[in-house]
């Protein structure tokens, strides 16, 4: 990961805010487990990381290979119960699906396990709760997750895929954060060096 980026990573987490992260469809991923990684390698860091298009486990490995230690995360599983029965595990709940009403309780209690200054709570991907939720659903649970990130004194880190949302409904949910990172003309050399 080149210098700039990690200068614009460790800007994200300087105070308890909430970020939103734009970024080109073929980077999220990459992009997405670069930030997690570096956040994990300050000592004391621990974050909440709600998959709603990975599994954990997978999340894990890449987290693992980047030089972080997965044990530092809290999950939201989204993926890995609707496919087969999970392993029961004390840093994962397992959803069946990314509906608010099960998302928002599955947060609060993930938030309840973070303390520290430089914690963070990491959402993958606003486009798949759209696909389970309507959009009124989806304004209702950004303004309750970010309000609970704010009370604990934590960083939320939002990804957004360029486009995801229309112009109206874009500048709606950049309300509820307090800084937007526009991330879309990394090239995945950025993220490898």
């Amino acid at each position: 990961m080149n210098a700039k980026l990690k200068e614009i990573i460790d800007g994200m987490v300087d105070e308890s805010k909430i970020v939103m992260v734009i970024t080109k469809a073929e980077l999220r991923t990459l992009l997405g487990y670069a930030i997690v990684a570096h956040l994990l390698k300050d000592e004391g860091t621990k974050g909440l990381y709600v998959a709603l298009n990975i599994p954990h486990s997978a999340v894990e490995k890449k987290i693992k290979k980047m030089g972080a230690d997965p044990l530092k995360l809290f999950f939201i599983d989204c993926i890995t119960a609707s496919i087969k029965t999970p392993e029961e595990r004390d840093n994962v709940i397992y959803l069946n699906e990314p509906s608010g009403m099960l998302l928002e309780g599955a947060i609060k209690h993930g938030l309840k396990v973070l303390d520290g200054e430089r914690n963070f709570v990491y959402i993958e991907s606003i486009s798949t709760f759209l696909a389970y939720n309507s959009y009124q659903s989806f304004i209702k649970f950004l303004r309750m997750i970010t309000n609970e990130i704010r009370l604990y004194g934590l960083v939320g880190i939002i990804f957004m895929l360029d486009k995801e949302l229309e112009d109206v409904e874009f500048n709606q949910a950049t309300t509820f954060v307090d800084d937007i990172v526009d991330l879309r003309n990394l090239t995945r050399e950025d993220l490898e060096m």
